[in-house]
């Protein structure tokens, strides 16, 4: 958490800054990836036909939301904030519509194996959550 932090920060701050930049840079990444071998030529090649100006924009929207909660949890587990296993379940949880989308948009076996993992984490993340609010507390002694 404390990396991918202030990489998504970072990210976030140079897609919002210089946005012209980072498309020209990402579109020479796809020029470069396409030029490689079969995986890499993929993969460039779907950046190519993905890559637009909105496509950066909200690539910052999520960058700097994604940096914003990833901050949050970090400091609440720190903290060992009893909410802060709450709010790692809540932001897993609220990307599985979004899962859900991907996959009826464009059905695949690996989409649905990610949001089947996905939701197997919020499920067991909510039933260690909730059993954990039911035990007993430790009886402090002198």
């Amino acid at each position: 958490m404390f990396v991918k932090g202030p990489a998504m920060l970072i990210l976030a701050l140079w897609l919002t800054i210089a946005p012209g930049a980072a498309y020209r840079s990402l579109d020479t990444l796809a020029f470069e990836l396409a030029q490689g071998g079969y995986l890499l030529a993929r993969a460039g090649v779907w950046l190519q036909a993905h890559l637009t100006h909105q496509v950066v924009t909200e690539g910052a929207a999520l960058a700097w939301l994604d940096s914003v909660t990833t901050f949050i949890e970090g400091f609440l587990l720190l903290n060992g904030s009893p909410w802060a296993e709450w709010v790692v379940t809540i932001a897993v949880a609220l990307l599985l519509p979004l899962e859900v989308l991907s996959l009826l948009h464009r059905p695949g076996v690996t989409k649905l194996l990610l949001l089947i993992a996905n939701a197997a984490i919020v499920v067991y993340l909510v039933r260690r959550r909730l059993a954990g609010a039911h035990l007993p507390q430790a009886e402090a002694h002198p």
